[in-house]
């Protein structure tokens, strides 16, 4: 029901001439006393808990462009090219020491591959044959153990009235063995010969290799019986396991896997085919100049955001909802300051200033990156220019202490300023409750008190209109 809707039972107006709207419109009176400031408060609360979250989300973005700067390491990126990708790909972590190898395959590594068949006695040559349906749990043997070796540990599996050859090979792979069995067709689709496969899932010799024995010296399974129905059990081994031959600088190798990270500290080749080329590990001049570009954009959008939120617009005559916010201009303040001003410790090196490695102030206070220069300087001096970053007195770390100070989420300037407006709105929404239950009473009184005053108006009417007529009667009655 609407605010004096009750005296909707006065169609014709009120009995004491008052509007029919009156308490309407004096219970909005004290709405707009009541409520309205606290709506106020809480708006321009909510506002400034959203500018300070957003300022706060600029400096993390900043925090985390800068925090891979803080180490030597990204100053020490290497990047590994080979002269002929067909025979092996490198590649270097910032550990590799920059330098030419050659590298010369006489040999892949390759996986051992086995094929369990029907043995066709007038064959010698191989598995030739299978059975004619790989679904049809009639042509395997019931009782039959197939059992083998992988990487030192036996593995076993037995067949039942109910196992397939399809449900073999699923019962191998399902298990956690390192070998991959499936169900190959080697005869024709008119003429179906289906057969066992299993793979070693490692590449190498020996014990990576499907074997008799848990040393690795026999490829192949062991069988309780024969596995099949229709004939004696044959094995082929289709592909022996083998290592990878290779040689680098005269050097030579031999491992199981054509990956190869054990022997260039820091160089992971991976080993395509046989040949030779040479791998050439040198500094990442372009991945060390992305990550400084990616901080001076980090920046730039921090300095965006202060030039539209904390500062004075003469166009439009509108202040940001930042100017003169004492928070957002010390944290600008300190990290301009970190910025331009020399690196302690550097003063014997080439470079003291960023300016110096082409990262300066432009005149509208963003930064410019110049990357010639400063891929330049990184070639010429990549040690100078690591140190105006990394150490407790480099650039990257100076900030990160600042941004830390000011982004710490349980000790941090700007998320307690967040929390201690939390609690204001908390509050002000406590305090609007209030308003609210005070002004349903008021609305209730102010009901009651027109009620009363309706009542007797009506009361007053009905006695005079009484008088009235006792007047006409006695006129009446005179004449």
């Amino acid at each position: 029901m609407s605010l004096g809707s009750i005296y909707n039972a006065y169609p014709n107006g009120r009995p004491s001439g008052l509007p029919t709207d009156i308490v309407d419109q004096l219970v909005q009176v004290k709405q707009y006393q009541l409520l309205t400031p606290i709506e106020q408060d809480i708006a321009d609360a909510t506002a400034r808990k959203d500018n300070y979250s957003r300022l706060n989300d600029q400096l993390i973005n900043l925090y985390n462009s800068v925090s891979s700067l803080t180490e030597s390491s990204a100053f020490e990126e290497k990047i590994a090219s080979s002269t002929d990708e067909n025979v092996a790909t490198a590649d270097a972590s910032a550990s590799a020491h920059a330098g030419s190898y050659s590298l010369t395959v006489t040999q892949i590594a390759k996986a051992h591959h086995l094929i369990i068949g029907v043995d066709d006695s007038n064959n010698s040559t191989g598995v030739t044959q299978g059975i004619s349906d790989a679904d049809d749990a009639d042509l395997i043997a019931d009782g039959v153990t197939l059992s083998f070796y992988h990487n030192g540990t036996q593995y076993s599996y037995t067949t039942d009235s109910d196992t397939s050859l399809n449900d073999l090979a699923q019962m191998i792979s399902n298990d956690d063995n390192g070998v991959y069995a499936s169900v190959l067709n080697i005869g024709t689709e008119d003429n179906p010969q289906y057969v066992l496969s299993l793979t070693s899932e490692d590449t190498g010799e020996g014990i990576k290799e499907i074997t008799t024995d848990s040393s690795g010296t026999s490829r192949g399974v062991n069988l309780s019986g024969s596995l099949f129905t229709t004939g004696s059990t044959e094995q082929e081994n289709a592909q022996n396991g083998q290592n990878a031959l290779f040689n680098i600088n005269g050097v030579n190798y031999s491992r199981s896997s054509n990956e190869i990270s054990d022997i260039i500290s820091g160089l992971t080749i991976q080993i395509v085919n046989t040949g030779s080329t040479t791998i050439d590990i040198s500094l990442d001049i372009d991945s060390i100049a992305d990550n400084i570009a990616s901080f001076v954009n980090a920046y730039n959008a921090f300095d965006t955001f202060m030039d539209e939120n904390a500062s004075y617009d003469l166009e439009n005559k509108e202040a940001g909802p930042l100017l003169g916010d004492s928070i957002a201009r010390g944290v600008q303040n300190s990290i301009r300051s970190i910025l331009s001003g020399i690196v302690p410790g550097t003063s014997s090196n080439k470079y003291q200033y960023l300016s110096q490695i082409g990262i300066q102030f432009s005149d509208d206070g963003s930064l410019e990156f110049d990357r010639t220069t400063f891929e330049q300087a990184l070639k010429e001096n990549p040690d100078d220019v690591s140190a105006l970053f990394t150490g407790e007195n480099g650039i990257a770390q100076r900030l990160k202490n600042v941004l830390i100070t000011y982004t710490d989420s349980s000790q941090g300037i700007i998320p307690q300023t967040i929390n201690s407006i939390e609690n204001q709105i908390e509050d002000l929404n406590d305090k609007y409750t209030e308003a609210q239950e005070d002004l349903q009473e008021y609305e209730e009184q102010t009901v009651k008190k027109y009620t009363s005053l309706e009542e007797a108006v009506l009361k007053y009417k009905a006695i005079e209109e009484q008088l009235d007529s006792y007047i006409e009667m006695w006129e009446n009655l005179k004449g």
